[in-house]
């Protein structure tokens, strides 16, 4: 589990928690409900780097390719401290095991540097 770390990100935007729900009809033609994550919702960020070096850019290309995009957790370390990483109402920015969103990392080249974004999602 290699961490990420020294790439700190421009803005970090968090989504709305996604519970998985199923909704299906009964033979009442009422609607059940059937909840997969139980109590605890998916959490994702969405992570921007504005003006990256060349350096900070490939490390940041290499480590999203070393993790296979999305399929071996890591652990985030430098999370910017107005986020609620465990979601008890408190910010806190503390360090967070995600993973990447499969096909989620873009970036753009610009005349001197780097933009990038990805999307992370909580290890649960």
């Amino acid at each position: 589990m290699g961490a990420l770390s020294g790439v700190t990100p421009t803005w970090v935007y968090p989504q709305a928690p996604e519970f998985h729900n199923i909704v299906t009809e009964s033979e009442s033609q009422k609607k059940n409900y059937i909840n997969l994550s139980g109590s605890t919702p998916a959490l994702r960020w969405k992570l921007i780097w504005k003006n990256l070096s060349d350096t900070k850019f490939w490390t940041l290309h290499k480590h999203y390719y070393d993790q296979r995009s999305g399929v071996t957790a890591f652990a985030w370390k430098d999370v910017p401290s107005y986020i609620d990483t465990d979601m008890d109402g408190t910010v806190d920015g503390s360090d967070v095991t995600v993973r990447y969103m499969n096909g989620s990392f873009s970036f753009t080249p610009n005349a001197k540097s780097w933009d990038a974004e990805v999307m992370v999602e909580k290890n649960i």
